[in-house]
């Protein structure tokens, strides 16, 4: 089998030809595009993969559009990197969406592209492809731990579920705290993410398999539930392809997932789940170490390492207090501290720590309830964002009903 590649990193060269894969294969490496060109006119290529180091956007595009018309049945992906700035990145993801190619986000290590390329060419996954999904992926990560993210997150799937008719998934990705199962009340037999280690590391997780393991909420019909890793020693033994691989099965099981991570940048799944998603929302309060010193920590400096700007993510506040005195921090000095575009705003409810503590967490949605509220005006513009299918009221088709019978009797 005959692969090549278009790459001027000498140590990315030696890595990904030197990986074991399952097949013979015969690398043809170039560094110019015009000797890839007649390389790729010359030999009959299975699998390339293309830097986009070599050549500008425009260039890039138009010389991609080429290759697939000449040579339809040929595998492509393309590597994306950090050379440019984050608007520029953006685009270069859209042209691969758009063309249905596959691509690696930018801001990976060298070991990291190297093991995703062999589960491309070796097809460990079918589903590993971003062209064969089309569900959405929201990472919710707070800027300091254990400030409410996993209420908010958990909420906004739980409102998701019940607004639409969309198959929507939730993940906690949080390795090292993760307690929704006890908030809801469910401490026994179920089924968490480190169960499913040997199917993520021989990448052999099917979407079948996910949507079967995950909880279904009787309370919630049409959400799916997948509870976090309990072994909290082996939180750093999830590789970063052990994570995408999970992302990339959820994205094809569900119309829209959820996916809460830990607050802190130093695991596969906060930084995977980050690169991954269409859609990032950071949680943070009014707390001003938390809204200004953590977020720029975090959010801003770490955050820019893998090329996400912080303008890429959205905001939500929590532990808001509506009456707060004039010399508290307000909304409006988190939103000029942050830059971010503000989609929700959770108040304090001084029942939530007492009902995640009962297992009663879903009491904090009820209809009737303050949060609940909160919750729907947040997931309403990811509905209308994503335009997801509203869920049809019965109670309204049947006032309708009965309103038009009674027209037609009176006729």
């Amino acid at each position: 089998m005959n692969i090549g590649l278009l790459s001027t990193d000498e140590r990315l060269i030696d890595e990904l030809t030197n990986v074991v894969y399952k097949q013979t294969l015969t690398w043809v490496v170039c560094s110019e595009i015009e000797e890839f060109g007649r390389e790729v006119s010359k030999v009959p290529f299975s699998h390339i993969i293309v830097s986009d180091r070599q050549m500008d956007f425009g260039v890039l595009e138009e010389w991609l559009d080429n290759l697939q018309k000449q040579h339809p049945e040929m595998k492509m992906i393309i590597l994306l990197s950090n050379y440019h700035v984050a608007t520029v990145n953006e685009k270069y993801e859209k042209m691969c969406r758009l063309k249905k190619l596959d691509y690696i986000q930018p801001g990976r290590s060298t070991a990291v592209i190297a093991d995703e390329i062999r589960a491309w060419v070796d097809g460990l996954s079918g589903e590993h492809l971003y062209h064969q999904s089309t569900g959405k992926l929201i990472t919710y990560i707070g800027s300091t731990p254990n400030i409410g993210t996993t209420l908010t997150s958990f909420g906004t799937a739980v409102s998701l579920a019940r607004e639409t008719s969309a198959k929507i998934g939730y993940m906690c990705l949080n390795l090292k705290s993760s307690k929704l199962h006890r908030y809801l009340g469910r401490d026994d037999n179920v089924f968490t993410l480190d169960s499913l280690r040997a199917e993520l590391k021989s990448q052999s997780l099917t979407t079948e398999r996910l949507q079967q393991v995950c909880d279904k909420l009787r309370e919630v019909p049409g959400l799916h539930v997948l509870y976090g890793n309990m072994l909290r020693e082996q939180a750093e033994f999830f590789t970063p392809s052990e994570v995408v691989h999970l992302l990339r099965v959820a994205r094809a099981a569900f119309d829209l997932c959820i996916i809460e991570v830990n607050a802190y940048w130093d695991n596969a799944a906060t930084v995977c789940g980050l690169l991954e998603a269409d859609t990032r929302i950071v949680i943070t309060t009014p707390d001003i170490a938390q809204f200004q010193e953590d977020f720029t920590k975090w959010i801003r400096q770490v955050g820019s390492v893998f090329g996400l700007q912080s303008d890429a993510f959205e905001l939500i506040a929590v532990q808001t207090d509506r009456m707060s005195k004039h010399d508290e921090f307000t909304i409006k000095d988190i939103r000029k501290e942050t830059q971010l575009h503000l989609i929700g705003q959770i108040s304090k409810h001084a029942d939530a720590l007492s009902r995640c503590n009962q297992g009663k967490l879903l009491d904090l949605f009820l209809p009737g309830h303050a949060m609940q509220e909160e919750l729907i005006a947040v997931s309403r513009k990811l509905i209308d964002y994503y335009q997801l299918p509203r869920r049809v009221s019965l109670r309204q088709t049947t006032w309708l009903r009965r309103m038009i019978a009674g027209r037609r009797a009176a006729t």
